[in-house]
């Protein structure tokens, strides 16, 4: 199946080429071996400063040997394919030999694997397939899979970080990222905010959570939000996160995502205007802010 899009880079520092993959190949490997919240971060930061290949019906027009970025406009056709379930994927590949163990007759192009998972998040495609082969071959590199949880979060930048119990992901921002916050379209449920409150009135290092919507420019997606103001940093942060997240996790509904982050005292502007108040410590669970 093939898609067009047209990717916009920003920026005018031309790329360079990973022409070594091995470093990520080796992250993905003691993945493979030992899927550990430490050995996923590790493979999640080679992401960020790797390349990866990918198929493409035709070169675009103006494309010549040796360019790096993609000029401004211009339009480039996708491979993608679908998966066990039906799912839209697009297959990424760590070197081209990969590439021609899966298919040796298409051509492809690379890019900084940050700028192929934002495209893969405009595709709206499921999950990004890392090295699959084709099922007459044998594999000849490591692979894997990265769920849309996952890449959405390395094209704006951020590395998910998974939570002590690994049932969550705590995002750590990675570079400059351009946010648009708002209000969520409805308000939390009673349940969510009593659960919310049981948890946090356990941890006196947590004053108040602020529930918002935020919007990633560059990528267009949206999450919901629950923002802490905390003093707690580090491992206890993680810890109050986790237990938070364990709290409401029976109420979120399926295939439904939310993200828990620290508030600074320059955000408190704005979540006085486009935040809910969902929990502060000393008040009634079920108060709603008005």
């Amino acid at each position: 199946m093939f898609k067009d899009l047209v990717q916009r880079f920003r920026g005018s520092k031309p790329a360079v080429l990973q022409q070594n993959p091995e470093s990520l190949l080796a992250a993905m490997h003691s993945v493979a071996l030992k899927d550990t919240p430490r050995n996923r971060v590790k493979l999640y930061r080679e992401f960020q400063n790797s390349w990866l290949w990918f198929c493409v019906p035709e070169l675009p027009d103006g494309w010549k040997l040796g360019m790096t970025v993609l000029p401004s406009g211009m339009s480039i056709s996708v491979a993608t394919a679908n998966n066990a379930r039906g799912e839209n994927v697009l297959p990424v590949f760590t070197e081209p030999v990969a590439l021609a163990n899966y298919d040796p007759n298409t051509p492809h192009l690379a890019l900084p694997a940050i700028a192929l998972f934002q495209m893969a998040v405009q595709l709206g495609v499921a999950e990004v397939i890392v090295n699959p082969f084709d099922p007459r071959r044998k594999p000849i590199r490591t692979g894997g899979r990265l769920m849309r949880r996952e890449f959405e979060a390395l094209a704006q930048g951020m590395i998910p970080e998974p939570t002590q119990d690994s049932k969550g992901q705590i995002l750590t921002v990675q570079k400059g990222t351009q946010v648009q916050i708002g209000r969520c379209p409805a308000p939390a449920s009673a349940e969510v905010r009593l659960q919310l409150a049981a948890t946090a009135a356990r941890f006196l290092d947590l004053e108040k959570i602020f529930r918002y919507r935020m919007k990633y420019v560059e990528t267009g997606t949206e999450s919901e939000v629950f923002g802490l103001v905390c003093s707690a940093k580090g491992d206890r942060f993680h810890e109050i996160t986790s237990n938070l997240i364990s709290a409401i996790r029976p109420l979120i509904a399926p295939g439904h995502c939310v993200d828990f982050t620290s508030l600074r005292p320059l955000d408190m502007p704005q979540m006085q205007t486009q935040g809910e108040l969902v929990y502060e410590r000393g008040a009634s669970a079920t108060a709603h802010d008005d």
